[in-house]
């Protein structure tokens, strides 16, 4: 095991420096407010809802800002993952094809089934056939600096997705509160960073504790995308399994499956459950919170809470990412892995494109 308090051990293995990157979050985050329409949208008429078509790290900002303003009145955000676009997507829709590299086999098909469709369609992306595509064909585009790895881009694409969606009146402008959320982000920075010692850094001592297990994560339903962001992280980063559950729906079906023989001597892991609390909790969100948490602990299951304690709406859910990104990043370094290389995801996509070709006949529309 790699010891996490070791600096130069650390920079050894992460020889990609997905620290460096997590680290600079509160920066990538303010960056995104910087850029501006590479190619303007034209007037539309009047848009109720917005739906984000995206995949892996270039989904999740459109899952946040989804949850960001889930109890605000006259606003509709949605992820759609799908390989064909929902039918409530229509002319009142504003449907935004977000792919960092720009070259998401997935995205650039939902993109020509939108330009098919007529549909009202902008893109965000650094480049790639996405942008080619959108050059091409006149498409709204918000084009961001290229070169991350798409997970370690999600504050960078989050601003930079508010200005999309603001610019279209479909939420209120929030540089305001970027600008706070991002100093929420530098505070707790400070005390997960490589230089915190093991004995006061709380991701370090998260990672340490998941050691040779399997992340159960749960939060409530509107903190969704925090509960899929520590998952995903703990799948690409450290390279472990990991799944993720929401309350209220959890206590209905979830709690009754640990009640089994879960705990096979013959495992060479174990369960540990994350649950991510809020502390704007109402009285019933807290009660299921700790009773998850209380009848878990009865059937064995060892529990750590992580505490989302941003005072702005968007810090209250960037604040209990950032952690799980740091503790995914540091989890795969006391494994002794470098935590950027995704090398499965990576050889999953070559041999997908390689049998249907999609991309290939995506180029070629470019050419004609």
């Amino acid at each position: 095991m790699l010891e996490l308090d070791d600096s130069e051990a650390l920079e050894r293995t992460d020889r990609s420096g997905m620290l460096r990157l997590i680290s600079s979050s509160p920066e990538l985050l303010l960056e995104g407010l910087d850029y501006d329409w590479s190619i303007e949208p034209e007037a539309f008429e009047p848009l109720s809802r917005a739906v984000l078509v995206g995949y892996g790290g270039s989904a999740i900002s459109g899952d946040v800002l989804r949850d960001r303003f889930l109890r605000e009145s006259g606003v509709d955000i949605s992820v759609c993952r799908d390989l064909r676009l929902p039918g409530y997507v229509d002319e009142e829709t504003l449907l935004v094809c977000a792919s960092y590299s720009g070259n998401t086999g997935e995205s650039l098909m939902m993109l020509e089934e939108a330009m098919e469709a007529d549909l009202n369609i902008a893109a965000l992306t650094s480049g790639g056939a996405m942008a080619k595509f959108c050059e091409r064909f006149r498409i709204p585009l918000m084009r961001v600096r290229g070169g991350l790895p798409p997970r370690a881009a999600l504050p960078l694409q989050l601003s930079a997705l508010a200005k999309v969606l603001s610019s279209f009146g479909l939420i209120a402008d929030m540089s305001r509160e970027i600008c706070r959320a991002a100093e929420e982000l530098r505070e707790q920075v400070s005390r997960v960073r490589p230089e915190v010692s093991s004995g006061s850094n709380p991701a370090k001592n998260l990672a340490l504790e998941l050691l040779d297990s399997i992340p159960a994560v749960y939060s409530l339903e509107r903190m969704s995308s925090v509960a899929r962001r520590l998952k995903d992280q703990f799948n690409e980063n450290s390279k472990i399994p990991a799944r993720y559950d929401l309350v209220p729906e959890a206590c209905h079906n979830e709690i009754e499956g640990w009640t089994g023989d879960w705990s096979s001597s013959t495992s060479a892991y174990r369960f540990i459950g994350l649950i991510v609390r809020d502390n704007m909790e109402s009285p019933h969100e807290s009660a299921r919170m700790d009773l998850l948490r209380d009848q878990l602990e009865l059937v064995g299951l060892k529990m750590h809470e992580i505490r989302a304690g941003g005072e702005t709406g968007l810090g209250r859910l960037l604040l209990p990412i950032n952690l799980g990104d740091f503790a995914s990043a540091y989890l795969a370094l006391a494994r002794g892995l470098d935590p950027t290389p995704i090398t499965a995801i990576e050889g999953f996509k070559r041999i997908v494109e390689a049998r249907t070709l999609e991309m290939d006949r995506l180029t070629g529309i470019l050419k004609d």
